[in-house]
C-alpha cells in the first residue's frame, strides 16, 4: 500500500493501512438520460454522507464508529419489518458461503503469504545504528548530504515477480534520526549491516572529518512503564501534494557558503529544542527513506518515481497557464504574466525535476518521566519541521495521528487505546519500517534536496550545548615518515 499527500488511504490513529476502490459505470446513449439521473443521486448521497462523517469526525467520531451505527441502525429498523432477521441473517450467510468464502480464502491467502514471505526476508536482514560525531568545523553546506544521499538510492532486490512473490524481497531503506536524552543530542543513521560500508563511504566522502561507530540501538534498549513514562507520538505528513517540496537549503542560501556569521541553518531550532530537554525527558525524531521505486500490483507493478515526475511536470503547466489567463476573460489565455508567487512555484517544482526522488516517513517522540513531563515540550515535537515549512505557496509537514487524534475524552476511554497506542508506535519506532506490515504509517515522495535539508550536519554557526563535537579531528600521518 503507497501514501503520499495526495493519496491518503490511512485509518486514524495510525498503524493500519486500508484500501479506496473507486469505480464507475457507463451506459448506451438510450440509457444515457437514466444513467445521468442516478449518477446525480448517488453524487449527492455520497457528498451528504460524506458531509456528515467529516462533521463527526470534528467531534472525535472516527468514519468507522459512524458506518457501523448507521449499519447497525439500519439493521434494527429493518428487524422490525422482517421477523426473525437474526435467523434469517445467519441462514442467507451460511447459504452463500459457497460463493463468497472461496474468494475471501484466497484473497486472505495471498495477501498473508505477502505479509509472511515479507517479513522473512526483512527478519534475515541485521540491522545497525551508527553514532555520529561530527566536529567543531563543518565547513560544507547541505549540498554535500544532498550527493551524499545519491549513494543511498537503490531500488535493486525485487527487479521480478519472483523475488518479489517467492523470496519476498523488498528494496533496502534507511533512517535518520535525531535523538536528545535529557538534553544530550546525537544523530545517529540507521541501516542493514550489509550496506553499512556503503553509507559510511558516501558520508566519508563528502565529509572525511566526521566520526561514525557502531552503538546500541536506543529504542531497543528502552522499556515502556505506563506507571513511570508519559509519551506523546505524532506522525507528519505534507499538507499538499508532494509536487511541492518543503523551504530547503537553497531557500536559505546555504548553498552559497556563506561566511559562518552570516549562515542561517533552519535546522539550528531544532538542535536548540533537543538540547533543551532535562533530566527524564526524552525526544526522538526518525526520517525513514527508500528509494521511489515499484508499488502495487505484485506480478506488473507502477513505477512510483516515473508517476512523480509527470505528476511535477503537469503541476509546471498547470501554474504555467494560471499565469496566462486574461485578466479581462479568465477563460482566454494571453501573454504569460506571473506573480513572484507562480514564479517562484514554477522555479522550485522544475528544479525538483532534476533530484532524485524517495519515498519518505517522519515521525517524532516525546517521552519523559510522568513527574517531570511537560505538555508545551512535548508541543516541540510537532512542529519540530516547522523552520522547513512554507503552506503559502510551496508545502510544510504537519503532525497527524498518534495522539493528535486526541481531542475529546470520549475518544480515549480510560486511556485504553492510548496505552495500545504507544506500544504499537513504539514496536514500529524500533523495527524502522514504515512501508511494509505489520505497521505501515503515511509516507510522501521527497526529493534527496530536501532530505538534506531536513539531516545534515550543523556548521560552527550552530552553537548548540547539548549537540557533542570532536575536539579535533584526526588525519593520516604523512607517507614519506621513516618506517
Amino acid at each position: 500500500m503507497h501514501t503520499m499527500a495526495d493519496d491518503k488511504h490511512a485509518a486514524p490513529d495510525g498503524l493500519f493501512s486500508g484500501t479506496i476502490f473507486e469505480g464507475g459505470f457507463s451506459g448506451g446513449h438510450a440509457e444515457s438520460h437514466e444513467w445521468e439521473g442516478w449518477g446525480h443521486y448517488i453524487e449527492h448521497n455520497t457528498k451528504f454522507g460524506h458531509f456528515i462523517f467529516e462533521y463527526l469526525a470534528e467531534f472525535g467520531v472516527s468514519r468507522a464508529l459512524s458506518l457501523w451505527i448507521v449499519f447497525i441502525g439500519l439493521w434494527l429498523v429493518l428487524s422490525v419489518e422482517i421477523r426473525d432477521l437474526p435467523l434469517f441473517t445467519l441462514e442467507w450467510t451460511i447459504g452463500t458461503a459457497p460463493v463468497w468464502l472461496p474468494i475471501v480464502l484466497l484473497i486472505s491467502s495471498w495477501f498473508i503469504w505477502i505479509w509472511y514471505i515479507q517479513s522473512l526476508f526483512i527478519s534475515g536482514r541485521d540491522p545497525v545504528l551508527l553514532d555520529i560525531k561530527i566536529p567543531r568545523e563543518i565547513t560544507k553546506s547541505p549540498r554535500a548530504m544532498e550527493l551524499a544521499l545519491v549513494s543511498f538510492y537503490a531500488t535493486s532486490g525485487e527487479s521480478s515477480f519472483i523475488d518479489r512473490i517467492w523470496e519476498g524481497k523488498v528494496r533496502v531503506w534507511y533512517s535518520f534520526e535525531y535523538a536528545s536524552f535529557g538534553g544530550e543530542v546525537h544523530m545517529y543513521v540507521w541501516c542493514w549491516k550489509t550496506h553499512r560500508r556503503a553509507v559510511e563511504a558516501a558520508l566519508y566522502a563528502q565529509f572525511p572529518e566526521i566520526e561514525i561507530h557502531q552503538t546500541e540501538d536506543y529504542a531497543a534498549k528502552f522499556k515502556f512503564d505506563p506507571h513511570k513514562h508519559k509519551v506523546f507520538i505524532n506522525e507528519h505528513v505534507y499538507a499538499n501534494s508532494d509536487v511541492y517540496p518543503l523551504k530547503t537549503y537553497i531557500e536559505f542560501e546555504l548553498d552559497k557558503d556563506p561566511d559562518e556569521e552570516f549562515k542561517v541553518d533552519p535546522m539550528a531550532q531544532g538542535f536548540e529544542y533537543l538540547s533543551s530537554l532535562l533530566p527524564g525527558e526524552q525526544a526522538w525524531i526518525q526520517v525513514v527513506f527508500r528509494a521511489s521505486g515499484k508499488y502495487g500490483s505484485m506480478f506488473k507493478p507502477k513505477n512510483k518515481a516515473k508517476e512523480w515526475l509527470e505528476r511535477v511536470k503537469k503541476e509546471v503547466a498547470n501554474v504555467r497557464k494560471l499565469a496566462s489567463q486574461s485578466d479581462v476573460d479568465p477563460g482566454k489565455e494571453s501573454f504569460p504574466r506571473p506573480t513572484w508567487r507562480q514564479t517562484e512555484q514554477m522555479r522550485i517544482i522544475e528544479r525538483q525535476m532534476g533530484k532524485i526522488p524517495f519515498d519518505v516517513a517522519v515521525c517524532g517522540f516525546y517521552i519523559a518521566d510522568q513527574s517531570v513531563y511537560n505538555g508545551a515540550v512535548a508541543n516541540g515535537t510537532r512542529w519540530f519541521w516547522k523552520p522547513i515549512n512554507n503552506p503559502g505557496y510551496l508545502n510544510a509537514l504537519e503532525p497527524t495521528r498518534g495522539h493528535n487524534a486526541f481531542d475529546y475524552p470520549w475518544q480515549d476511554f480510560m486511556k485504553i487505546r492510548d496505552g495500545i497506542m504507544v506500544r504499537r508506535y513504539i514496536d514500529a519506532y524500533r523495527r524502522r519500517c514504515p512501508f511494509y506490515s505489520p505497521w505501515v504509517m503515511e509516507y510522501q515522495t521527497m526529493t534527496n534536496e530536501v532530505l538534506a535539508t531536513m539531516f545534515h550536519f550543523p556548521s560552527s554557526s550552530v552553537v548548540t550545548p547539548g549537540l557533542e563535537r570532536i575536539a579535533s579531528t584526526k588525519a593520516e600521518p604523512p607517507s614519506n615518515l621513516p618506517k
